[in-house]
């Protein structure tokens, strides 16, 4: 149907061109893990990645790719959107941190048991309305709901069966 433009030339592939999309990327959709970024350019550049793990070093040395940062910002932006910390710890996972910089991240944030039932109550009223959960598929929705957003099923099922006079 219609014919391709033969006469354009692959684009060479080069440490700076590696750099700078990497470089664009941070700017164009902000932050990156380490993994993520290096996992893009190797899907980019699939067919020469010698200069991806270098230009990725360049970024790191430099403090413009900062695990460590994202991740805490990332930890700090999810637990004031009431999720647990089990979904914390799923999504970063899901970015590509390391275990000791999810457990680093986990470990700084200052919630107790009682500030994980507050966030899960908050989220049962919300959802559920103030009054204890006594149907048992109700109440079987209202803990998957709440386990889905990271909590654990001890403090779960404390906030649906929590009543108001219990304050």
């Amino acid at each position: 149907m219609y014919k391709k433009n033969q006469s354009t030339k692959p684009q060479v592939i080069s440490y700076e061109r590696v750099k700078s999309y990497m470089q664009w990327m941070i700017e164009r959709y902000g932050d990156y893990s380490a993994k993520k970024l290096l996992q893009k350019a190797n899907l980019l550049f699939k067919d020469d990645t010698q200069y991806n793990e270098s230009a990725l070093e360049y970024l790191i040395e430099r403090d413009i790719v900062n695990d460590q940062r994202y991740a805490q910002r990332l930890t700090q932006t999810l637990s004031e959107k009431n999720i647990g910390a089990n979904k914390i710890k799923e999504k970063l996972y899901a970015k590509g941190f390391s275990s000791h910089t999810i457990s680093e991240c986990i470990g700084t944030l200052e919630t107790t048991e009682d500030d994980y039932f507050d966030k899960a109550l908050t989220l049962k009223i919300r959802k559920f309305g103030e009054e204890p959960i006594t149907e048992l598929k109700l109440k079987q929705k209202a803990l998957r709901h709440l386990i889905a957003k990271g909590f654990s099923y001890s403090i779960a099922s404390q906030a649906v069966s929590h009543t108001s006079h219990e304050d």
